[in-house]
């Protein structure tokens, strides 16, 4: 576990702040359309700010997948087809947490839950912000944002996303053209003398 957070801890951090920047643009967009009274609009944007966090999250995954094809290939890596589920599990940590606290706040009516889910909903709007259009929608006249369990719904995307792109990655299977990942130097030469032996 600990060579896993050495070795991944740099991919967790980027992963996290990736999802900070999108929260504060998918915030902004869910702003702008309340203010201009526009749900149509709001669930728009915010459905469109979704899905850039996610395909963020599918080009950083799938980048590793592949920068551990070959150690894994070569051997001198061991083959662990859910690195990318638990490196977003780990970026997802105080989306987690804050979504324990607000359970805590709604299942006990305790004066210390309550304010500890309060101000945990409060920094799940702005640190989750690409869901706060969709989650301003209601349900028998009961908002989403006000249902707890929404809180740790919201974070199987990115960790759907994570898994799927890692191994896609780690095979070297792409869904568009937009992957042109470089090889490391060391494995780049042998490749490409290969690929030379070939023709």
């Amino acid at each position: 576990m600990k060579e896993f957070f050495q070795k991944r801890s740099y991919d967790m951090i980027k992963m996290f702040l990736n999802q900070f920047a999108t929260a504060i643009f998918g915030f902004v967009l869910a702003l702008a359309a309340g203010k201009a009274k526009n749900p149509t609009l709001r669930n728009v944007t915010s459905a469109f700010a979704v899905l850039f966090y996610l395909f963020l999250l599918y080009t950083m995954t799938w980048e590793i997948g592949f920068r551990d094809k070959i150690p894994v290939e070569k051997g001198r890596m061991q083959r662990k087809p859910l690195t990318g589920l638990w490196i977003s599990l780990c970026a997802n940590a105080l989306n987690l947490l804050l979504a324990l606290f607000i359970m805590l706040a709604n299942l006990f009516h305790v004066s210390f839950f309550s304010t500890l889910g309060g101000f945990s909903a409060s920094a799940a709007v702005l640190l989750e912000g690409m869901y706060t259009g969709l989650l301003a929608n209601q349900i028998n006249g009961i908002s989403l944002n006000s249902m707890w369990w929404m809180y740790l719904l919201i974070t199987i995307p990115s960790m759907i996303t994570c898994t799927v792109a890692y191994l896609l990655g780690l095979q070297d299977k792409k869904f568009t053209g937009l992957f042109k990942f470089q090889y490391p130097a060391s494995d780049r030469e042998p490749r490409q003398k290969n690929e030379k032996n070939d023709k």
